[in-house]
């Protein structure tokens, strides 16, 4: 029927790291996003995390098995899929999404590539959507972003790529910082071209992906956003983005002990629209670290929440 709603795959890829803030995150995410997927997908790497990342604390594979039991027990999640590293597993992976390029495992900083094309290739949505285990939502009242950015592409021939707004506003100059308020004059359209593809999160027209392939490599080691960003140009792909602020997103920019320790009341923030307009970093980005931490917890307390 003309009304039912565009398959959409919800696809997620998981590591032993996420074990601190995996289950409050997809109970939070699924409810903010508040589409009716077809199905809803975990890509479980069990390895361990290597460049960059071997920084973070490193889970067990026990607790992680543990906490997807609890999400598909209470039907927040349809299935888990085991990342498989059998040779035929990433030849077939790698040579359906590059071709016969030679590519590497992950990137030169050790983030995927062959998990987030495995993840991808799982899902049976006419698109996809896929986020990063620690994303947090933003969204004010009843409707879904993911709606609208599936009605957009079936509007506009040329869009591979929507997303919401990065981050909430924030204070970019030192007139706001003084008055505590944007200055920033309202946006004149609703969605706007950007031109790049994170791999934090998108949602995707699968026909049009497949129609990209093989993706180019500009550079050996390169991480995957940068492929599928020089791929969608390279074919005459673009990407938008909402500008309004009914729906936005926010990534920590560290798991460290304050993140997770004010976890909960940092997610009630994201889900009521809570966040300090004068904060540290990329809009985009959430710190907490050290004290920064304290720029979150001033406004949480005025609200009566953030003391523990």
């Amino acid at each position: 029927m003309a009304n039912d709603p565009a398959r959409v795959s919800f696809t997620v890829n998981v590591c032993n790291a996420d074990a601190p803030f995996l289950g409050p995150t997809l109970r939070h995410m699924l409810p903010a996003l508040n589409y009716p997927f077809c199905e809803r997908l975990v890509a479980y790497d069990p390895g361990r995390q290597e460049g960059k990342y071997s920084e973070r604390i490193q889970g067990h594979r026990e607790q992680i098995e543990a906490i997807l039991a609890g999400l598909l027990a209470d039907g927040v999640i349809d299935r888990v899929d085991v990342v498989p590293w059998t040779g035929a597993d990433q030849q077939r992976v790698l040579g359906k999404y590059f071709g016969g390029a030679q590519v590497d495992l992950k990137d030169f900083s050790g983030a995927p590539i062959y998990q987030y094309l495995y993840a991808l290739d799982q899902c049976r949505g006419d698109y996809v959507f896929h986020a990063d285990s620690d994303m947090l939502f933003h969204r004010k009242g009843s409707g879904s972003w993911i709606a609208e950015g599936t009605a957009l592409m079936a509007q506009e021939p040329k869009v591979i790529v929507t997303c919401p707004r990065a981050g909430p506003p924030q204070a970019s100059n030192w007139r706001e910082k003084l008055f505590g308020r944007s200055f920033e004059a309202p946006p004149t359209t609703k969605w706007r071209r950007v031109d790049f593809t994170s791999t934090r999160y998108f949602l995707m027209h699968r026909a049009r992906l497949e129609a990209c392939l093989p993706l180019v490599q500009r550079k050996p080691g390169e991480p995957l956003e940068n492929s599928l960003t020089h791929t969608f140009a390279l074919r005459g792909y673009e990407q938008w983005n909402l500008t309004t602020l009914d729906h936005w997103t926010i990534h920590p920019w560290r798991h460290d002990e304050n993140y997770i320790r004010h976890l909960p009341d940092l997610i009630w923030a994201i889900e009521q629209g809570i966040y300090p307009f004068r904060r540290t970093g990329f809009r985009w980005d959430m710190r907490t670290e050290g004290r920064y931490i304290e720029e979150w917890l001033k406004p949480l307390r005025k609200h009566g929440r953030g003391r523990g």
